[in-house]
Formats: C-alpha cells, structure tokens, sequence
C-alpha cells in the first residue's frame, strides 16, 4: 500500500491562501533572479558587489526557484511540499533575519533585497500556519 501524499484542498478559504502563498513565492524567486542579474551587472564595483554577495545571490536564487517548484506542488495539493515550503520559508526568514542584524555584513541595497525576500517568506509562513491551510493538510 503506497502512502497517498496529496489530497484536493476543497477549502475555499484554504485555496485561496495557497494561491496567494505560491504568487509570494514567485515573487521571492523574481525578485531574487533580478538580483542576481543585477550583481552581474555591478559586479565591477567593489563596494556594491562583494564575493559575499556573490554566494548569497547565488544560493539565494537558487533557493527561491526550488521553493516556488515546491509552492506550485503545494497548491496543487502535495503534503510533503506543504511540509517542506513551511519548513523551507521559516529557515530562510530567520536566515535573513540574522543577516540583517550583523552589521556591515552586505551593501545596503542588498540588505533591502533580502529585507524585501525576508517579507515575502514571512508571509507564506504564517498563510502556511493558518488553520484552514493545516486541516487541507491534515493526516486523515
């Protein structure tokens, strides 16, 4: 017997806070591959565009288009990308938020991107919490 992973979410209320969840999502991954272009495109200066911001540009892209590939799963239906989208955003909030707080760490207009993410991902976790949400995903 195989373990049935997803399940139509026929609350209206719990559909519709997981469309909104899976937009946040694509905006999260907009907006952090615009960044990522934009580190391309300041990359030779110095004071805007260090090896920190490199890496963190990068993961941060990376990791924002596989989250919203788990987003879109999870509006479909799918408990473990339900899991893993919960799991996910509330690492990345609290990623960005120690990031945010070490002082000199990134560029000023990188901390505002992240702040900008960090929001974004906000969002979805609370969406994510919202009873309606939990019970379309509840164990049955």
């Amino acid at each position: 017997m195989t373990k049935r992973t997803s399940t139509a979410v026929t609350d209206p209320d719990a559909r519709e806070k997981l469309r909104i969840a899976k937009a946040l999502l694509g905006g999260y991954a907009a907006v952090s591959v615009l960044t990522l272009l934009a580190i391309a495109a300041l990359s030779g200066d110095p004071d805007l565009v260090t090896g920190p911001v490199w890496v963190r540009g990068t993961i941060l892209a990376a990791a924002s288009l596989i989250t919203f590939a788990l987003g879109v799963s999870m509006a479909r239906g799918s408990r473990s990308a339900y899991r893993r989208v919960r799991i996910i955003a509330l690492a990345q909030v609290a990623a960005i938020v120690v990031i945010e707080s070490i002082p000199g760490s990134f560029p000023v207009w990188f901390k505002v991107e992240n702040g900008v993410c960090g929001t974004l991902l906000a969002i979805v976790v609370l969406l994510t919490l919202a009873r309606t949400v939990r019970a379309a995903f509840a164990a049955r």
